[in-house]
């Protein structure tokens, strides 16, 4: 059976933390900082997605490039094409996506077209990490009541 996304999300759930466009990129890596997190949401005025920004978004678009953090925006680094998947989608389906794209994100939505999550590729490890170690734990119970 095939794991879905909701299955890998952390629990307790993080707050997806938003940032708007014309915010300059160096709040962004302070948010980041303060909320120990690699991406923000980025979102208009009128709460409509733009995009993602992610730590690796500044890198390569900022100090590759000697942009000013202090007076670039988040919109100037902004990847608007971001991928969304629904939390009953396959774990596998995410990781597709994130090999296909070279993104460590993926957007969450719940069946009310809610976004509901970040995931990272951190959270897909870590959730197939734990299900292998289910896996070892079952199989040597297994091998022991025989």
């Amino acid at each position: 059976m095939a794991d879905l996304i909701h299955n890998a999300l952390p629990m307790p759930r993080r707050n997806i933390i938003s940032i708007r466009p014309d915010d300059p990129v160096k709040k962004s890596i302070d948010m980041m900082t303060e909320y120990d997190i690699g991406a923000l949401v980025v979102m208009d005025n009128e709460n409509q997605l733009v995009g993602i920004v992610s730590e690796r978004d500044i890198v390569r678009s900022c100090l590759h490039k000697c942009i000013d953090l202090e007076t670039a925006k988040v919109g100037d680094v902004v990847n608007k094409d971001v991928t969304i998947l629904y939390s009953n989608d396959v774990v596998e389906k995410a990781m597709q996506a994130m090999t296909a794209t070279k993104r460590r994100h993926v957007l969450v939505r719940d069946e009310n077209d809610d976004l509901i999550a970040i995931l990272s590729i951190g959270d897909v490890l870590y959730h197939l990490l734990e299900d292998k170690a289910r896996v070892i734990e079952q199989l040597e119970n297994y091998i022991h009541t025989y």
